[in-house]
């Protein structure tokens, strides 16, 4: 009879197990080795030592994880690192990859996936072929089992910090489905690609593996980067866990493109002389898409910025700034802007910054009604149109998407209800007395105002900026992307 072979477990000398890449037995745990010579084996130990000596590309490792349950420990086949612990008993054992991968195949709550990492063995050349139940549902919170398993299974479920950077995509028929284009693909693919791209609640490219922000636990100042589940959406379970019982906030918002434009808390400047605060990193609870995430609450001394950039417009040039916000949070302070600022953190005078602005501001121009409106932040000067009194409308919806768009002779706004409908054209035309040729200087603000004014009040979700005057089909698909994630749902 054949002896089921289990880590640290030895069979009977009489009865040695074939250990080799055609009978390599099922019980023998999750390691199939492609390249092992048929041999005899009195331990699993002694089977997985010499899988793993027969050289590159011969350790092949699969992980089972069941919805509703953490996963099991896995048992990692590597010289220094073996007999960790076996699968738990009553899960499938598909030892070989064949066999594993028929089975994957043949369910519809599995989702195969396959990372390639140089830190496993030399060269590049381990392949670990991770199994994943129900598209990652069950939490992976075993200290024991292999960092590299969890970095890989992590890409897929999104529940864990690690870099995925050689996770490659799902491969079954059943893989995880791949994540939408966000706002950045649509925007790469009409030829203006994001120079900036920040959000506290989703992913803005199908194929980011970075994290969206950095939160700061109050209790004990440790912390810990939040980045985006498999579907795209921020992964506010980890938030969760780690800010139990204390309070957290965002000290960091990643820039998701690749110029690395990172906005942390804001320096001291000209208006407010002192170091802004972050924001709570809870305080704004959003249904996005089925999911439960939070937005950056700003509460008036709060604010983010980088004044040394990397793509952004300067002077004259072309650029575009859209920004998704909360449309009931609101205040007539200066200024929660999201865009273009000094990079002296002074008011340099008109034309010197040029800033998405949100809020009911009457003190430079404004729009009909009592606000708020979506409006442009030249400096000196919040503008709805090119005259004071401009006729753009309030915006009062609760989740509201805004625009601006600057080029040499004038601008653009524009605004929309974030969960459904076209954007309106606000403005395009002229830019007001005084503001004929820009000055951009490249620094990118969010929640204050380019001398880092701080008394408005907001909540940002998502936004980008390119180096380009958009079209206005790129607009409407950028609208019908935002609409699709389904804010408040």
């Amino acid at each position: 009879m054949m002896c089921m072979l289990l880590a640290g477990v030895i069979c009977a000398a009489a009865t040695p197990a074939q250990c080799g890449k055609d009978t390599f037995s099922i019980s023998l745990g999750n390691t199939h080795c492609p390249r092992l010579a048929k041999h005899d084996a009195k331990s699993a130990d002694e089977c997985m030592q010499a899988c793993c000596s027969v050289g590159d590309e011969a350790c092949e490792t699969w992980q089972w994880c069941e919805a509703g349950a953490a996963c099991a420990d896995g048992f990692w086949p590597q010289p220094g690192a073996l007999s960790i612990h076996n699968d738990v008993e009553g899960w499938p054992q598909n030892t070989t990859v064949a066999v594993a991968e028929a089975a994957c195949r043949a369910s519809a709550l599995c989702a195969g996936y396959t990372y390639h990492s140089a830190d496993l063995r030399p060269h590049n050349s381990t392949i670990l072929r991770i199994y994943l139940k129900t598209a990652g549902s069950a939490s992976i919170t075993s200290s024991s089992w292999s960092r590299h398993i969890k970095a890989s299974a992590g890409c897929v479920t999104g529940r864990l910090d690690h870099s995925c950077v050689n996770a490659s995509d799902g491969w079954t028929s059943r893989a995880l489905p791949p994540r939408p284009l966000g706002p950045c693909d649509l925007l790469a693919s009409a030829g203006t690609p994001c120079v900036a791209a920040h959000s506290v609640v989703r992913a803005l490219y199908a194929n980011l593996s970075r994290p969206l922000f950095r939160v700061l636990r109050d209790s004990d100042k440790a912390a810990i980067d939040i980045s985006a589940h498999y579907d795209g959406y921020a992964r506010s379970s980890a938030q969760d866990a780690f800010c139990a019982n204390t309070s957290c906030y965002i000290v960091r918002i990643y820039d998701q493109s690749p110029h690395a434009n990172h906005l942390d808390t804001a320096p001291a400047g000209g208006a407010c002389n002192f170091p802004l605060s972050p924001v709570n990193a809870s305080k704004a609870p959003l249904a996005l898409g089925g999911n439960m995430v939070y937005g950056a609450y700003f509460e008036g001394r709060m604010g983010y910025r980088i004044d040394q950039t990397s793509g952004v417009a300067t002077g004259d040039a072309e650029q575009t700034i859209y920004m998704v916000t909360r449309g009931d949070h609101v205040n007539g302070g200066c200024c929660f802007d999201y865009g273009n600022a000094e990079t002296d953190n002074h008011d340099d005078g008109k034309g010197t910054m040029e800033a998405l602005y949100f809020g009911t501001s009457h003190g430079w121009g404004h729009g009909v009604g009592d606000g708020p409106w979506v409006m442009a932040d030249l400096e000196n000067g919040l503008w709805a149109g090119d005259v004071r009194d401009a006729p753009a409308p309030s915006i009062t919806h609760k989740f509201v998407t805004a625009m601006v768009k600057g080029r040499h002779g004038g601008f653009a706004l524009k605004g929309g209800d974030a969960q459904g409908g076209r954007l309106h054209k606000l403005h395009e035309g002229a830019r007001p007395t005084g503001y004929a040729t820009m000055k951009k200087q490249g620094a990118i603000i969010l929640g204050i105002g380019g001398d880092n004014s701080c008394g408005a009040v907001g909540t940002f979700f998502e936004g980008a900026m390119t180096a380009s005057y958009t079209a206005d089909a790129t607009d409407d698909a950028l609208q019908a992307n935002i609409v699709a994630a389904g804010y408040g749902r």
